[in-house]
């Protein structure tokens, strides 16, 4: 499909929709918005990684019961 062909859908597509919050959902992706985080380094990335996989060393972690028990309360 060339980009005029899916320029085309995409326009029909959206005109066929009537949901505003569907709408503001594409329209915040197509304007390319950062939302509310900023994108990481690979160097903080991989430090997060790390850092995760200390933690599961250090059994520091939740099973799933004990999540699904805290989650009750979220």
């Amino acid at each position: 499909m060339n980009v005029a062909e899916l320029q085309l859908q995409l326009h029909q597509a959206i005109d066929r929709i009537s949901d505003s919050e569907k709408l503001e959902a594409i329209y915040t992706l197509l304007k390319g918005s950062k939302g509310p985080y900023e994108p990481m380094s690979m160097e903080e990335y991989v430090g997060v990684i790390d850092e995760s996989r200390q933690q599961i060393k250090d059994g520091k972690y939740l099973s799933v019961d004990e999540l699904e028990k805290e989650s009750d309360t979220w």
